[in-house]
């Protein structure tokens, strides 16, 4: 009995300890000529959480905005639009409001992304029942540098207020154009009804191991792969490889050399991947190899050839399994090199990895 209290009451410390709750600044931002208050504020999410983050120590963490979203937003608008007599009352339902954290390549590299994400549906009332006037979906999108994970993590809630902002700007700029003394901000006015994407997407993080063979050589490789995964166009994955590979039996000798190696550093110069289904991915790439060779003649002699090309391939993807797992796939290149055994070539590649 007193291990199973023991056990229920880690679980609950657990389930306690991986909540947080977020509080808004109480900012106000500029809006002139106000015209309406927000009467209600109604969360018709399924989970009332933002979503679960990475602290910047590491542990996992279900964050919730201080004092429930509906009261949060209410407060936070009436900062901005008060309450008033001559003001006609909208009410707003809140159909999306979390916070998201992914990776990006960048021209300087791979970057952290965070996004506070948002769609809000604003109603007036008339007669006893809610019609509804606008609804919009917003990201608010951020990058930081890929080790700056306490910046992020300390910013969720300057996102959520500029993503409420841009809601609220968004909807007085459309609301009652035929008004003759319009509202005035400095807002864009967008279209009603605008579609975002929801998802920042899932970062994967792919190494793996290959073994080559072509028409001159054999041998291994290890390569990182990092990319975001879309449902939409082409994916673009970081990706570097190291190869070691040697001359196939009787390939050396024929060019009057007892061994030739070779190690390569295969930086891609432009690589896609497009999903066909969820799991699978079509691959395509273009490489620049550079390394060198060690030759060794007939006499025994060794000599040193620096190497560097162009090289292509076509191959398929399979990653069964989204949070971690194996990852499996086959390749088809073809290369230019100054080697002193080919200039051009062209093979296969089987490759295996994990997905971590």
């Amino acid at each position: 009995m007193k291990l199973f209290f023991l056990s229920l009451t880690v679980c609950l410390h657990t389930m306690v300890s991986s909540q947080e709750t977020l509080s808004l600044k109480a900012v106000p931002f500029p809006v002139e000529n106000t015209a309406v208050y927000v009467a209600g504020v109604l969360d018709e999410r399924d989970d009332p959480s933002l979503g679960r983050q990475t602290d910047p120590n590491g542990d996992e963490v279900r964050l919730y905005l201080d004092g429930g979203a509906e009261s949060v937003v209410k407060h936070f608008y009436g900062l901005s639009l008060p309450k008033q007599e001559k003001n006609n009352p909208i009410y707003i339902k809140i159909e999306a409001l979390n916070i998201q954290e992914s990776k990006r390549r960048m021209n300087r590299g791979i970057a952290r992304i965070a996004r506070a994400h948002i769609s809000l549906t604003f109603l007036e009332k008339a007669e006893g029942k809610f019609k509804e006037v606008f609804r919009l979906s917003h990201n608010e999108d951020q990058v930081f540098e890929l080790d700056d994970k306490s910046g992020l993590y300390g910013t969720h809630e300057k996102r959520i207020r500029a993503a409420l902002e841009y809601c609220m700007l968004a909807f007085l700029s459309n609301y009652r154009k035929d008004d003759p003394n319009p509202l005035v901000n400095h807002f864009k006015t967008p279209k009603n009804g605008l579609q975002m994407d929801a998802s920042l997407g899932q970062w994967f993080n792919l190494i793996t191991a290959k073994g080559m063979r072509s028409t001159y050589f054999e041998g291994y490789g290890i390569s990182y792969t990092g990319f975001v995964d879309s449902k939409k166009g082409f994916i673009r994955p970081y990706e570097t490889s190291i190869e070691v590979t040697w001359a196939r039996p009787g390939i050396a000798a024929e060019n009057g050399f007892n061994e030739v190696n070779s190690y390569v550093l295969r930086p891609e110069l432009y690589f896609v991947y497009k999903r066909i289904t969820p799991g699978v991915y079509a691959a395509l790439s273009a490489n620049i190899p550079i390394g060198f060779e060690i030759l060794e003649n007939l006499e025994g002699n060794s000599s040193f050839n620096f190497v560097i090309g162009a090289g292509a391939s076509q191959g398929i993807r399979f990653i069964p399994w989204r949070k971690s797992g194996f990852v499996f796939g086959l390749d088809f290149f073809q290369q230019f090199e100054t080697s002193k055994v080919y200039r051009t070539d062209l093979g296969f590649e089987l490759v295996l990895g994990v997905n971590f």
